[in-house]
Order: structure tokens, then C-alpha cells, then sequence
């Protein structure tokens, strides 16, 4: 079953068409990379699922219902939830205290404030647990602001994983990360989503982690879909080898 659905899904900045009839789906569980030349619209196609921007044209279907123009935190609250290329982390706070907020955050939507003051144990037992995870338990203690950029970028998927999403949404998860943390990024998170049946769409340029962790790749070029389908198949594509790879 389809987590989320686009129809002709189209955005215009004047006359520039940015993203063109694009349809696409991803299915529970599924891990879908995106991949595409500089200015083929994949951030402005991710942009528009998540509400960042609002479509010119098309539908946006997200758990069976219509998503329309539904703002950033609502999409949030339904289970649609981004990371982005720059971590989101509070460098003031210990990793332990990042997580227990994004945590708290995620049982705000549907809580009371008894219930809250009563989660703050549990919450930080599902932190740890969450830390351990994803390989940053031992540290769990220190300030964001005193880790490696590369765990940073762990700690931001982290986070985003505890608001327990149905769709997680993540924009290139390995840019500026060191090649041996790359793999340990996207190991994990296959790991942990491995046990849901939570999608996770990434957008990606690293061609060799798309080819090993995305169950589908999805390439785009000029805003339009360009062909969709398995790693084997689409990297293997003379027109994805010309116009992404960079290869004749």
C-alpha cells in the first residue's frame, strides 16, 4: 500500500517550471532513493511534499488522505517528517537532551500535560535506547556543539526517527561526511527501518549507496521524471549514465 502519492505534481516560479507532472509513489517499507543533475528538481519536488512550497498543479496523497496545502508541522504530525542537508540539532544541548525533545515533541500531538510530565522517564530510556541505536550512546552526555560533523548528521536522523514517522524524508543524509561514516549512516538506518514498515525517501548524489541501500531509485532531470524503477536498472540507463553519471 502506497505511504504517499503524487499526481501531476507541478511547481512554477514565473516562467521556470521547476517540477513537471511528476507522479510517483512509495510504498511502506520501502526505501526509495532520488537521484538527479544539479537543478533537475529534487529538492523542489521534496520541498513540495513536506509544505515547504505549495504546488502550482497536482495532488499530493499522504496515508489515503490529501495532503492539499497543509503546512510544514501539520505534515509533521501526520507522520511525514524531514531531515535536512544541515543538521538540526541544538549544539547547547547534551544528545541525550536533543532526542528527549524531539521525543516530547512527537507524544505533544496527541497529549495531555499530565501525560507529558509522566512521559519524561520513559523518554529518556527510549533516547538511550534510540542513541544506542544509532551508535551514540557512549556519548550520549556531551553537547551537540562537541562532535564531529559526521555524527551530527547521525544525531539529525536520530532525531528525526524518534518523531516516529511514516514517511522520512531525507535530503542528501551523507554530504560532508567522511566516506568510512557514509556506509555507518546508511547501514543503521536501514537497520532500524528494517523492523517497521516506515518508508524512507532520500535524495542522494553518492551513486554507489544508492545502488546498495535504495530498494527503488527514482531519477530526475529538467523537473520531470526521468525513469523509475530498481538500482540495477536505473543506474544501468544510458540516459542516467550520460545526464547524472557524467559518463559517454
Amino acid at each position: 500500500m502506497a505511504v504517499l502519492q503524487t499526481k501531476e505534481l507541478t511547481k512554477q516560479f514565473g516562467e521556470l517550471t521547476a517540477v513537471e507532472e511528476v507522479d510517483f509513489q512509495i510504498e511502506r517499507g520501502e526505501i526509495v532513493g532520488i537521484i538527479g543533475p544539479n537543478g533537475a528538481g529534487k529538492t523542489t519536488f521534496v520541498n513540495l511534499l513536506t509544505g515547504v512550497l505549495n504546488a502550482t498543479v497536482g495532488d499530493i496523497i499522504f496515508g489515503g488522505e490529501p495532503l492539499k496545502n497543509a503546512p510544514v508541522h501539520d505534515r509533521a504530525n501526520r507522520g511525514l517528517v524531514r531531515s535536512f542537508q544541515i543538521p538540526q540539532v541544538c549544539d547547547d544541548l547534551t544528545l541525550l537532551e536533543n532526542v528527549r525533545s524531539a521525543i516530547l515533541s512527537r507524544e505533544q500531538r496527541n497529549s495531555s500535560l499530565f501525560s507529558l510530565l509522566l512521559w519524561e522517564d520513559e523518554s529518556r530510556s527510549e533516547a538511550i535506547e534510540l542513541l544506542n541505536e544509532f551508535g551514540l550512546g557512549e556519548r550520549q552526555n556531551l553537547s551537540a556543539e562537541a562532535i564531529p560533523h559526521g555524527d551530527k548528521k547521525i544525531l539529525d536522523v536520530c532525531m528525526s526517527v524518534a518523531m516516529e514517522p511514516e514517511l522520512l524524508i531525507l535530503d542528501e543524509p551523507t554530504s560532508g561526511v567522511a566516506t568510512e561514516n557514509k556506509h555507518e549512516i546508511m547501514k543503521r538506518l536501514r537497520n532500524y527501518f528494517e523492523t517497521t514498515d516506515s518508508a524512507v525517501l532520500f535524495i542522494e548524489h553518492d551513486m554507489e549507496l544508492v545502488a546498495e541501500y535504495a530498494d527503488r531509485v527514482f531519477a530526475m532531470d529538467q523537473g520531470r521524471k526521468l525513469i523509475d524503477g530498481p538500482p540495477e536498472e536505473v543506474l544501468e540507463d544510458e540516459t542516467v549514465k550520460r545526464r547524472i553519471r557524467g559518463e559517454e
